[in-house]
């Protein structure tokens, strides 16, 4: 079993014994503490290293921290992509700028490849025993001891490659096995601008000695989202290329792998969470680390769990296991600034395991159950909380409502005219009648006003049926559902978290000492998120309840779960 601890972006895990105790996955076992004394200021840790001789190695935007003998050690680098220890505790720094190295006795020294500039952006790097291989944006390069870089693009052209995984056959070793046996094949595989690539060929004292060189089938057209991660399993049996949204799996062992298929593998994750990095834990545990949480499985194919908080609900970038860590711990985690350790509090850590047949020691009395005030129905809270928060699902309801009762309503239109015309006319005209001259002068004026008003209405009910800003609101709604679904996934997260905490309360002979305070404050603590969740409804509802009923004896309430 795996126990984890947190800090500045890293989680921490002990081995116990799970003969005598629950399974790791079971939230009962497990709690996660912040790891301190950090040397790094705040920045983002961007990469996770642990060696076999006891180390972790902290990567950021502005250096390496390196935990060795009790205490932290810091070395100002370039912005840091990947880390890697080596065989002899030598640790490999990749960065924005350039590949160093960083011995135990030493300070970290720049190492050269070939290809100019382009090879001195590392983005990732891969160590088994004295074997190295490093991804660079002018392509994949192998050193079989730190010392000679040999370049494993195909003819002159540089390839950017982001991810590498390496497979050693046989037992751990690559070279030439017992007399007379086939010499052992080095796998490299890479993902990059071309593709997935595998090339295998035989380790030399000069380098590897390459043999082919294939271009792999991909389940997805490179031209879509690319892979965040590139992985084999403990055993070097199974390939993992890692999407945002899903893995795809490639059986290696057992028949040529040419003829075997992809496999989806889909987790369940939180809404809009993408996977950051997939790692494979020495206990068969399977971790993924995402935006939105770590999230933990016994394997590959079985469903993932979110892992307890606070590294269930922070932003996971790494996870690496190892000896001698910090807090006594067996494996480390990223999550943004912190790391975090996971210590366990296992039921029944008190007793000693008694064999059948033999007497159990006397524990005395069992404790009184802790009791936590009653909390309403998670449906209830969530209602609360999404409508506070406008998210409520009878507002799509309204608008699609308010939508279609728009056809009903006309386009009014309101017209009016006015029309005022004035004319003058004056005429002269001369008549002679019977010898007799007359001059007629003649004037007229004409006056007219005209009024006039229209109300037009226009319905389009069509719209009924087909309302023309539909498109805008399914659009709308889909962001909506959106939110609702975080919002739902937090409230779920605080509230079932609280009821896992009851019950371990309800069970105090089985907490470490002074572990009852600590979860009592942990509980006090959701219980305030999801009371501001739902704008202090919970405090009023326990208030409400308490007055209707009473209590049975003075200073004792009924402590029921609803």
């Amino acid at each position: 079993m795996l126990v984890l601890l947190l800090s500045g972006g890293a989680a921490i895990g002990a081995p116990i014994d799970t003969s005598e105790r629950p399974p790791a996955s079971s939230s009962a076992s497990s709690h996660w503490r912040v790891l301190d004394a950090l040397p790094s200021r705040g920045e983002v840790l961007a990469a996770l290293a642990t060696s076999k001789q006891g180390g972790v190695a902290v990567g950021d935007v502005g250096g390496v921290s390196w935990w060795r003998g009790g205490s932290w050690s810091r070395a100002q680098t370039p912005a840091v992509r990947d880390l890697a220890f080596d065989g002899d505790g030598r640790l490999w720094i990749g960065t924005q700028e350039g590949l160093f190295v960083w011995a135990p006795e030493a300070r970290p020294q720049r190492r050269t490849l070939r290809d100019g500039d382009a090879s001195g952006r590392v983005s990732r790097i891969e160590a088994k025993g004295g074997v190295l291989v490093v991804a660079t944006e002018a392509g994949a390069y192998w050193s079989s001891a730190g010392g000679t870089w040999q370049t494993l693009n195909a003819g002159s052209a540089d390839q950017p490659v982001h991810w590498l995984a390496l497979r050693l056959s046989g037992s751990g070793g690559v070279g030439v096995s017992e007399p007379g046996a086939a010499p052992e094949l080095a796998e490299v595989w890479s993902y990059g601008a071309e593709g997935l690539v595998r090339t295998r060929g035989i380790e030399a004292s000069a380098g590897l000695r390459v043999v082919d060189r294939i271009v792999w089938p991909l389940p997805r057209p490179l031209a879509e989202a690319g892979a965040v991660d590139l992985v084999l399993d403990r055993d070097a049996s199974r390939l993992a290329l890692v999407y945002a949204d899903a893995i795809a799996a490639l059986e290696l062992a057992g028949g040529d792998p040419r003829t075997a298929r992809w496999r989806w593998i889909r987790p369940v994750l939180p809404p809009g969470a993408s996977i950051r990095r997939l790692v494979f834990g020495a206990d068969a545990t399977v971790w993924l680390a995402t935006d939105h949480g770590l999230h933990t499985a016994p394997a590959l194919d079985a469903p993932f769990a979110r892992a307890a908080n606070p590294a269930g609900s922070r932003e996971c970038t790494d996870l690496a296991e190892g000896i001698a860590l910090p807090g006594d711990a067996r494996a480390i985690a990223l999550c943004r600034t912190t790391l975090l350790a996971l210590l366990a509090a296992v039921p029944g850590s008190h007793h000693a395991f008694t064999p059948e047949g033999d007497a159990a020691p006397d524990v005395g009395p069992t404790p009184a159950p802790i009791e936590l005030p009653a909390d309403p129905p998670v449906a209830s809270i969530r209602d609360r909380a999404l409508a506070r928060v406008g998210l409520a699902v009878e507002r799509a309801d309204s608008l699609w409502r308010g939508l279609r009762a728009r056809a009903l309503l006309p386009s009014l239109q309101l017209r009016g005219a006015w029309d005022d015309d004035r004319d003058r006319g004056r005429s002269q005209n001369q008549t002679f009648v019977s010898g007799d001259t007359r001059n007629l002068f003649d004037r007229d004026r004409d006056e007219g006003r005209h009024y006039g008003a229209a109300v037009v209405l226009d319905w389009e009910l069509g719209g009924l049926a087909y309302p023309d800003d539909s498109v805008d609101l399914y659009r709308e709604l889909r962001q909506v559902t959106s939110l609702r679904d975080d919002v739902a996934d937090e409230i779920h997260q605080l509230y079932f978290e609280r009821q896992r905490i009851r019950a371990r309360l309800a069970r105090p002979e089985a907490l470490a000492p002074g572990e009852a305070v600590e979860l009592r404050l942990r509980a006090e603590e959701l219980d305030a998120g999801l009371d501001a969740w739902t704008g202090g409804w919970i405090r009023a509802w326990r208030a409400t309840r308490a007055a209707a009923n009473p209590p049975i004896h003075p200073g004792r309430f009924e402590a029921s779960n609803d």
